[in-house]
């Protein structure tokens, strides 16, 4: 595995680390790895997409890597547990590869999002059968198109101080620890080029809970390379509140420990949640703008990101207003684009690292 921080990056390492992500989803242009441009992505809904074309334009316009936002995950593709439903993945990964898009797969492995009768299941030798027969019809069908993947989504528990390190699943529950191990080997076998990420949320700030968090994932992390499983990555999820301050310090100090394990970092699923914010919409897209800022250059103090992804581009897309209510009427503005379309100051400041 390529050891490599964006502190001590020599025009050699950049050339050998460019190479080696060549086939890589996440894998940036030369100016990217050397710290000038960091890839823009988008995760992708399949019915906007379908039925808005203004998305598709502003996707082809401004968004480098594409990710498919529901249509990955079980419940888009195993209907039934005898067939696989590949309709909507192809319709965004032909669009992505037909018009030069790098495309990033979210995800393999969720305690959410599963079918009736996988959550069914209570045998440990047909789970592991399941898992690993789901992941090779998967990143096989989708090999040098997709180049990397989410392969574990929010394994950690959400508060490791009171919880324990793992998140309770079917997956934990039946297997124990070794599903993480499982769908990482099963990935990387399937397809050696594809970039392998342990994806997960609450990364960000310098609570006990985020640190205990992020301890949670350096020790899966060890695990895994203990056992010679690759594991190329974090993502960050970035799901962030408006209202919480960005740890410099303790995001660094993560950042750093991972850079020693030879893992780079990628910003998968940013959005601001304003739910606690003015409703006034100019204070309210201020603020939203220098939460983005605060945060990535806090991060890109540490590291140059694989990519700076958001959930979703458009504030009419989004789950936020849904799962984090306002007690006003105001909708809520946590991307980069209003309901209308137009670019909002998240997006120029997005644009300050991703131009």
């Amino acid at each position: 595995m390529t050891k490599c921080t964006a502190n001590r990056l020599t025009r050699r390492s950049a050339l050998q680390f460019g190479g080696a992500l060549a086939l890589s989803g996440l894998a940036p242009s030369m100016a990217a790895i050397a710290g000038s441009r960091i890839p823009f992505g988008a995760a992708v809904l399949l019915e906007p997409f379908r039925n808005d074309p203004q998305l598709k334009r502003m996707l082809l316009d401004h968004v480098d890597v594409i990710v498919p936002m529901n249509v990955l995950k079980w419940d888009g593709i195993r209907h039934s547990k005898k067939f696989f439903d590949f309709s909507g993945a192809d319709e965004l990964v032909d669009f992505a590869v037909q018009n030069g898009k790098r495309l990033h797969g979210h995800t393999l492995l969720w305690y959410n999002a599963n079918p009736q009768w996988l959550d069914a299941i209570t045998s440990p030798k047909r789970l592991e059968r399941v898992l690993v027969e789901h992941i090779e019809e998967v990143v096989g069908r989708y090999a040098g198109r997709i180049g990397s993947w989410d392969v574990v989504n929010e394994v950690v528990a959400h508060d490791p101080l009171n919880q324990g390190k793992w998140r309770t699943s079917v997956w934990y529950n039946v297997l124990g620890p070794k599903h993480v191990d499982i769908a990482f080997s099963t990935a990387a076998r399937t397809d050696p080029t594809a970039r392998l990420y342990i994806n997960d949320y609450d990364l960000e700030d310098d609570s006990l809970r985020t640190k205990a968090r992020q301890e949670a994932i350096l020790k899966i992390v060890h695990r895994l390379q203990r056992k010679n499983i690759p594991v190329h990555g974090v993502g960050l999820q970035a799901h962030l509140y408006a209202e919480r301050k960005i740890g410099r310090e303790n995001l660094a100090r993560f950042i750093d420990q991972l850079h020693r394990l030879g893992l780079d970092v990628a910003v998968t699923e940013m959005d601001i949640i304003d739910w606690k914010l003015p409703a006034d919409k100019a204070i309210r897209d201020a603020a939203v703008a220098a939460k983005t800022r605060e945060f990535l250059s806090a991060l890109t103090a540490s590291t140059t990101p694989r990519a700076i992804s958001t959930w979703g581009l458009n504030d009419r897309y989004s789950w936020i207003g849904d799962v984090f209510p306002r007690d006003d009427q105001a909708r809520a503005r946590p991307l980069p684009f209003d309901r209308d379309w137009n670019a909002k100051p998240m997006f120029d400041a997005i644009r300050e690292f991703t131009a």
